[in-house]
């Protein structure tokens, strides 16, 4: 099982946007069931869309003659889905197919202005595991030879013009390495690789920070550590073991740490990126197989599931605790969201508004960008409180514990203002 289960650029993309921004849907890939022993596809691979507005999910498309699915990204308008050994585009509206290529081998891949590096391993070895194509056409422009790259690659995250590669060589059992590789975009050409140590074998999933880029290994499946990389330095900086297995990356960078599954506790742990070690474990979390940071909501996204007939999505505060859950497909791993720009708020550059805790329990703290009526509607849309700030004042204090546990938005003439979760 070697799949990434996060999107780590995440949180470098939203901290370039502005109040507009809004999660329009959550897309859902659904692994399916393939039996091994028959060769047959007992459950297709499919693709689902969860609406946080709505709190409704539902198959929008499902992929043909894929054996798994192992990645979903969403740019400009399009949906992007490695499956086997495909590469599929679809609209991100109508969710019709749009373009597709092979890519054999494919594992993740990266959308960088124009173009897509996608990442490749599989069994008994390729000629190549690293290939760059056109965003618009899906053609090749140009691959990694094996003899400067010989080993197959997992996730890839970009930063500062440059493409990072996890290579693990995971197909090779017994002989996995521990190696972050660089591809120039510039230039597109490999400059290196960043060797993670002793402890640093396997990494599958790469995270993207302001000064750093973090590694989650799974060493050889009886352990698990994260590297540190320096963005400026491109050296190591420490790799420091975490838990005594991960299980297959179900790891994500969120409200400053990294979240990841300790297997032997079934649920997860977090590792705080400011003291550089475990900070605790989140009683009560899910035993997740996918998970998601939404920096938008200050919430995270989760799945669960048997592989064999059923999965769950959960919406979970930053505590682990889990606010909501749905049915989806089986096996659901990536995730990923579709964020898009509403009409109707601030414009960029205008004072947003804020809400303290957030997840809220009972009392909470309200900033608004002026003063005045306000009023606070669930996920459907419907009004469940409305209030007024005192004259004079731009902030407003409200008792929330008779609402449901769900997400909430605070309105302010018509104009979204802040966000919050109600556990």
């Amino acid at each position: 099982m070697y799949r990434t289960l996060t999107s780590a650029s995440l949180l470098a993309a939203v901290l370039t946007l502005n109040a507009q921004t809004t999660v329009h849907q959550v897309l859902v890939l659904n692994e399916g069931y393939y039996d091994m022993s028959t060769q047959t596809q007992v459950v297709p691979v499919s693709l689902g869309s969860y609406d946080p507005n709505a709190g409704t999910y539902q198959t929008v498309a499902t992929v043909a003659d894929a054996r798994f699915g192992n990645h979903v990204a969403v740019d400009n308008g399009a949906i992007y889905v490695a499956a086997d050994s495909f590469l599929l585009k679809y609209d991100a509206d109508n969710f019709q197919l749009l373009d597709q290529t092979i890519v054999h081998g494919i594992r993740q891949f990266a959308i960088a202005d124009d173009r897509i590096i996608c990442t490749q391993g599989e069994v008994g070895g390729l000629s190549h595991y690293v290939e760059v194509l056109d965003k618009a056409t899906l053609d090749l422009l140009y691959s990694i030879d094996s003899a400067t790259l010989p080993y197959s690659c997992q996730d890839v995250e970009i930063a500062d013009g440059k493409a990072y590669i996890a290579v693990n060589n995971g197909f090779d059992w017994g002989n996995a390495v521990g190696l972050v590789g660089v591809l120039d975009l510039a230039t597109d050409s490999w400059t290196g690789s960043i060797d993670l140590g002793p402890e640093g074998k396997n990494p599958e999933n790469l995270m993207v920070t302001a000064d750093a880029i973090y590694a989650f290994n799974n060493k050889d499946f009886s352990g698990s550590s994260i590297s540190k990389i320096g963005r400026s330095s491109g050296a190591l900086t420490y790799t420091n073991n975490v838990a005594v297995n991960s299980g297959c990356a179900a790891s994500a960078l969120a409200d400053g740490n990294i979240y990841f599954l300790e297997y032997a506790q079934s649920q997860l742990a977090r590792f705080n990126l400011g003291s550089d070690a475990v900070l605790d474990t989140l009683a009560g979390s899910p035993f997740v197989y996918g998970l998601l940071d939404d920096p938008i909501n200050s919430i995270m996204y989760a799945t669960t599931t048997d592989f064999l007939t059923s999965g769950d999505l959960h919406v979970m505060g930053y505590d682990g605790t889990v606010l909501n859950t749905l049915a989806v497909g089986v096996a659901p791993g990536r995730l990923a969201l579709d964020l898009r720009s509403t009409s109707g708020m601030a414009e960029a550059g205008e004072v947003k508004g804020s809400v303290f805790p957030n997840p809220a329990t009972q009392l909470i703290s309200i900033r608004l960008p002026q003063m005045g009526a306000f009023t606070i509607v669930d996920a459907t849309g419907r009004t469940v409180r409305a209030d007024r700030t005192a004259i004079g004042l731009t902030t407003a204090s409200m008792n929330v514990e008779g609402l449901a546990t769900g997400l909430y938005s605070v309105l302010q003439n018509g104009t979204l203002i802040a966000r919050f979760t109600k556990q």
